[in-house]
């Protein structure tokens, strides 16, 4: 399967529904559908602290292609994930690359769910997709935080605490 390597804040913000346009200088052509992979490294320009980077995350579909309208050579593609999987690392590369289809657990069974959380994260319909996907890669990027940032979260619990420090550096 295709599979496009994007960085955190970016690509979990995908896996939630946060983030529905991708900003790319070039079209997908025949792709219509990826494996989403967050790459190894997160955005230094934007918080990316607390999410599982080097990992598989969804199957996403992608339901519209078009011009950046502020940038003539841009494109701004319209995704949205379509299929749960189970997460698993993944070396990352440019642009679209082969990951063996044998190694992506598809999971239909969260289906229901994930369209409910992504309609509302507070839904409780929601809770299976929260609990089996994004909890289990929220707890894999605490591990991969540099150790400051570890302490401080278990210190506090706060997300905020930890922002602050990131954006203090």
């Amino acid at each position: 399967m295709d599979a496009l390597s994007i960085k955190n804040p970016y690509a979990f913000n995908i896996l939630t529904g946060a983030k529905p346009i991708e900003y790319r200088t070039w079209r997908p052509g025949n792709t219509t559908q990826f494996l989403l992979v967050s790459s190894q490294t997160p955005s230094t320009t934007d918080f990316g602290l607390g999410m599982a980077n080097g990992y598989a995350l969804a199957i996403v579909q992608i339901t519209a292609v078009s011009p950046h309208p502020d940038q003539a050579s841009n494109y701004s593609w319209h995704v949205r994930p379509m299929m749960p999987i189970t997460p698993f690392p993944v070396k990352g590369r440019l642009h679209f690359y082969e990951v063996n289809e044998a190694q992506i657990q598809r999971r239909p069974d969260l289906i229901p769910a994930m369209q409910a959380f992504l309609n509302n994260h507070t839904d409780p319909a929601g809770a299976a997709f929260k609990q089996q996907i994004i909890d289990p890669l929220t707890q894999i990027g605490i591990t991969q935080m540099p150790q400051k940032y570890q302490r401080l979260f278990k210190a506090t619990g706060s997300w905020r605490s930890v922002i602050q420090a990131w954006r203090q550096r």
